[in-house]
């Protein structure tokens, strides 16, 4: 369990728009912090790639490379 204290003009924006969206405060902000975690996860995968790129260990095609390869 987390309490989350927010200052009272951005709990007033919260409450505004999850009536807005007919939604609670609490599910707002519960999927702000799912995308939240979801991009930090994104952003070290890519991070990772992009390090693999950079050892040569990973192949970049380009689009023309893809278009040819499929026959497009």
């Amino acid at each position: 369990m987390v309490t989350l204290r927010l200052p009272p003009s951005l709990e007033r924006k919260l409450a505004r728009e999850a009536k807005k969206r007919g939604r609670t405060k609490t599910a707002l902000a519960q999927e702000a912090v799912v995308d939240l975690l979801q991009d930090a996860e994104d952003a070290r995968e890519a991070d990772a790639v992009m390090a693999r790129i950079a050892r040569g260990e990973e192949r970049v095609h380009s689009s023309a490379d893809v278009k040819r390869a499929l026959g497009l």
